[in-house]
């Protein structure tokens, strides 16, 4: 009879241990020859058994490599809890028909043994065959059993090899994987709770290697395991699945025990360890995440854990539990990304551009143009959410060209109306990584014959520039060539003059979060008006970004404030509209009729 009650374990097992890789067959191969060879039998067969067919991973003396599963003679010994033995094939009618006994193969005796597991799954069976009548005795069928439990030794040691990390010991994430998938076999869509568990800032490990060898890192990172271990050993098995890294299951756990044995547990691995004779403080950063044991939530699980544990590392929490709304973020984000490149293509970007004014004459004295993206699915983007995540990729220098590009012949037409217009563009600090960004604005600006003095580029505040060392050369180049250099944002992060000496610019830009509302901020009124003082005793121009109402102007004006723009004065728009904006302003008011 064939046994189908366990094949739900057998195949998620099948899968955990990767048992059909060729690999397993080979070394398994002097066992089967050791089989035939003590038997004295032509046949001897290592099969494994999923719900279908007979797989021969490892053979000797038969061509056959997969089975029915109902036509197989080894799959009657799969459910025995013994040798399973047939003198003569021809008298037993469950196998007088069968295609190796009444056809070529001509076989007349059978005796086989199950594969059993240290966790009692039978994965399949050790069988020999013959092509006379015999019976084993009862030596013999002890023999054979020792054999299957060879095999099976040889199975799990095969597999386990790459399964382990080589450091802590543990299970690592390729047999964390596979338990999950073979969980999602036999769990019966139960509740679990998955932690990815981070115990040390990679860098400070990498710092630590670089300046004490690797072994004293190396003890540093089993210490660690241990304190896991030693926590949990009683309630899961550990995994460790990065370099600093650690995973675990929780079953019918809820959110408040979870919490709480992670707590306990944070407490335990907060305690300083020693790299050498250093005492190093672990940290602790838990990604949680609840699923069902089944394959649609488990294939997913470990990003969804990685999700959650990036926050808590954001954030500098102890632990975050999984949010859809944020994963959903993640994804726009990334899909964004991965479509910018297309878009790009297929003209989904366009420019427009703000007007800006001088505060003494009012008159618009240039504008800056802004990149705007209306995606095919998504609808418009805000440049607040989309040019964050291309500065992060290797696209943004390609987009800024595209901006250059298109500013620049925008430009070139205003000046043949509007002569002595100038043009603000944006640059992203990627954009300095090839080291090339000012021979293409040079060569732009020769195409379409514009002065250098029209062009202003917007960079942004910041320590950046320490960290782009091909900037500051390329930016003194476009100063030495007249092109303007202003910082953008100032006030919103770093804000520091002193490093302003080392950067060519002429215009400090006020971050529109210190003018917006400054009316109504004395703590926004002191910072503004200190930064327009001293940018005007270090010879800047200031201009203020995100004017929205009328007393806004006039303290800026008081000020000294050189120029403005924002939604009081002119929106974003079209080109046709800048020009007809300008044209209006330089012909004055109309005379009066009268």
């Amino acid at each position: 009879m064939l046994d189908r009650r366990n094949d739900v374990d057998r195949i998620a097992l099948i899968e955990a241990l990767n048992v059909m890789d060729p690999a397993l067959g080979t070394a398994l191969d002097p066992i089967t020859e050791l089989a035939a060879f003590t038997f004295g039998l032509p046949i001897a067969l290592v099969s494994i058994f999923d719900a279908d067919h007979q797989h021969l991973i490892s053979r000797v003396g038969l061509a056959l490599t997969r089975n029915e599963r109902h036509a197989s003679i080894c799959a009657h010994a799969l459910g025995s809890s013994q040798v399973l033995q047939i003198e003569d094939l021809r008298q037993d009618p469950r196998f007088a028909g069968n295609a190796l006994v009444a056809g070529p193969e001509q076989l007349r005796f059978y005796a086989g043994t199950p594969l059993i597991t240290k966790g009692g799954v039978a994965l399949g069976t050790l069988c020999i065959m013959g092509r006379e009548p015999r019976r084993l005795s009862a030596e013999e069928q002890v023999q054979l059993q020792t054999l299957s439990r060879v095999v099976v030794a040889q199975m799990e040691l095969k597999m386990s090899l790459g399964r382990r990390d080589q450091v802590s010991g543990l299970p690592n994430r390729q047999q964390f994987q596979a338990d999950l998938t073979a969980l999602s076999r036999r769990g019966e869509g139960r509740r679990f709770t998955a932690v990815l568990l981070d115990v040390f800032d990679l860098q400070s490990a990498n710092d630590a290697g670089q300046a004490l060898g690797m072994k004293p890192v190396e003890t540093l990172l089993r210490q660690a395991a241990l304190r896991v271990q030693d926590v949990l050993r009683d309630v899961t098995q550990v995994y460790h699945v990065g370099v600093t890294r650690f995973a675990f299951l929780l079953a019918d756990h809820s959110h408040h025990q979870t919490e709480g044995l992670l707590d306990r547990l944070r407490v335990r691995m907060r305690r300083p360890l020693m790299a050498g004779s250093i005492p190093m403080s672990p940290q602790f950063h838990a990604g949680v995440c609840d699923f069902r044991a089944v394959r649609e939530e488990t294939a997913d699980l470990v990003r969804k854990c990685l999700v959650a544990m990036h926050h808590a590392l954001q954030t500098d929490a102890c632990l975050c539990w999984y949010s859809q709304e944020r994963d959903d973020a993640l994804r726009r984000r990334y899909r964004l990304a991965s479509d910018a490149g297309r878009g790009l293509a297929q003209h989904q970007f366009s420019l427009v551009y703000q007007p800006r004014f001088d505060l003494i004459d009012g008159q618009p004295v240039s504008a800056e143009a802004l990149l705007r993206w209306t995606h095919p699915m998504l609808g418009p983007i805000s440049p607040g959410e989309f040019i964050p995540v291309l500065e992060r990729t290797a696209l943004m220098p390609a987009l800024s060209r595209w901006v250059i590009d298109h500013a620049l012949a925008q430009a070139a037409h205003w000046q043949k109306t509007v002569p002595g217009f100038s043009l603000s563009i944006n640059l992203s600090p990627r954009d300095f990584d090839d080291q090339c960004v000012w021979s293409v604005l040079s060569e732009r600006l020769h195409a379409y014959g514009l002065a250098p003095g029209l062009i202003e580029i917007e960079i942004t505040e910041g320590q950046w520039l320490n960290h782009h060392p091909a900037a500051l050369p390329q930016l003194r180049e476009m100063a030495a060539a007249g092109v303007r250099i202003a910082i953008d944002d100032f006030g919103s992060g770093y804000s520091n003059f002193g490093y302003l000496s080392e950067v060519p610019i002429s215009h400090i830009k006020i971050d529109q979060t210190l003018v917006t509302g400054l009316a109504r901020s004395r703590t926004a009124r002191l910072k503004v008006e200190a930064i327009i003082k001293l940018a005007r005793q270090l010879g800047y121009r200031t201009v203020a970004e995100g004017v929205e109402n009328d007393a806004e102007l006039s303290l800026l004006r008081l000020w000294g404030c050189d120029e403005a723009q924002g939604y009081q004065l002119a929106r974003p728009m079209h080109p046709d509209a800048v020009l007809h904006l300008v044209n209006a302003c330089r012909a004055g008011p109309l005379p009066d009729a009268g």
